[in-house]
């Protein structure tokens, strides 16, 4: 009888987190020797009613202790919308399950659950811990000393609970062994494979265009709008680089909320003003994985101006070098890790070493793009990637 191995998403997750799910579960349904021995049940968050309600609720109890006691307290997002990550991966949906507590998951008597990344009451569950950076501790403006200590506590609660951790990158490993008393964990990394996701059914670039406004040359950026993320770069950077280029434009996708600046995307907007309402950038915010997908394959090249990542250039560098695109990537340490063709490192937060790169991408001679030996690169990686998870998967159970 076959054994339920669960891929879970966690309550409120992020889109890199829902990406890292995708990435995982296309890759094991690929892999034959899992599919005889077990079935992959894919677990994704549901907010349902009662549970929004309680969000808005501690919301507004967050709002008054800001305003009365001069606190920064972090307002909280609702969740993603479960129905869009099942919309985005039709191939999946026959493995998906909706689910809005512990429960939920308790009762399919999984033979092991990952990544645990989130506190778990039942300690007893057979488990993969996943710790996916070291934010608090690298940038510490960013967080209270209270949010501080509570990841402390969390990832000391994970090292505790699980033998096997997996993260991103080398970077991350070797800080939480720097930082943590690691000797009883096995902390592995997981592979830079990039591939392409099969599921995905391209939409028409020239519906793109007219639904958008985009014109015939452009650039894109697939980050939401965090402060670390670094928009300012690269805004800057293009502004200079449209003086004497003006044909072409930025496209930006990815939510517009930060949570820590609330105020970021409006002083980004303030501050470009006149360069977004000429269309020159665009910010077409969270659209369907699809139109993404269409949109950075026609781009000139993908930019990653990250002062902060816990993997390789997130995941929009893994897809740019999944399509071989022109990746101009900031060169801090985690993004180092980056391999593939067509990665151009400019020095991290410097817009004049971007502004020569976008320079550079423009006067490149654009090679004719095989498109056999993308997607045959692409199932060889995704091949390796559901075989490391298969073998990783027997070890522990």
């Amino acid at each position: 009888m076959k054994r339920n191995i669960i891929i879970i998403s966690g309550p409120y997750p992020t889109n890199g987190i829902l990406s890292l799910i995708s990435y995982f579960s296309y890759s094991l349904i690929s892999n034959k020797e899992f599919k005889k021995k077990y079935n992959l049940k894919i677990l994704i968050f549901n907010e349902n009613s009662f549970l929004k309600l309680k969000k808005f609720i501690f919301n507004l109890y967050l709002h008054f202790k800001n305003i009365l006691f001069d606190q920064k307290n972090r307002i909280h997002d609702y969740a993603y919308e479960a129905k869009q990550f099942i919309q985005d991966n039709p191939n999946l949906t026959k493995n998906i399950i909706l689910y809005s507590n512990e429960k939920n998951f308790v009762d399919l008597n999984p033979k092991l659950i990952f990544p645990i990344y989130f506190p778990i009451k039942k300690n007893d569950i057979n488990s993969i811990g996943y710790i996916y950076d070291l934010q608090h501790i690298d940038l510490q403006e960013l967080f209270t000393s209270h949010e501080i200590n509570l990841r402390n506590k969390l990832f000391l609660e994970i090292l505790k609970n699980d033998n096997s951790i997996i993260v991103n990158s080398n970077y991350v490993k070797n800080k939480l062994m720097r930082y943590f008393n690691t000797l009883n964990n096995n902390i592995i990394k997981i592979p830079f494979l990039p591939y392409i996701q099969n599921n995905i059914n391209e939409k028409n670039f020239n519906v793109l265009k007219k639904k958008y406004g985009i014109k015939k040359n452009f650039f894109i950026i697939c980050n939401n709008f965090w402060k670390h993320k670094n928009h300012n770069v690269a805004f800057k950077a293009f502004s200079k680089f449209i003086k004497i280029n003006s044909s072409y434009q930025l496209v930006c996708t990815g939510g517009l909320k930060d949570s820590r600046y609330p105020k970021h995307f409006e002083r980004l907007n303030n501050e470009y003003y006149n360069i977004i309402k000429e269309k020159k950038i665009l910010i077409l915010g969270v659209v369907p994985k699809n139109e993404q997908i269409c949109l950075l394959k026609n781009s000139k090249a993908v930019i990653q101006p990250t002062s902060y990542e816990g993997g390789p250039g997130g995941f929009s560098a893994y897809e740019a070098i999944a399509y071989q695109k022109n990746l101009l990537l900031s060169d801090i340490p985690v993004n180092r890790e980056v391999k593939g063709k067509n990665v151009f490192f400019f020095k991290n937060n410097s817009v004049n070493q971007l502004f020569k790169k976008l320079i550079f991408i423009k006067d490149k001679d654009k090679k004719k793009i095989n498109k056999t030996i993308i997607y045959n690169k692409s199932k060889i990686n995704k091949k390796k990637l559901g075989f490391f998870l298969y073998n990783l998967i027997k070890k522990n159970n």
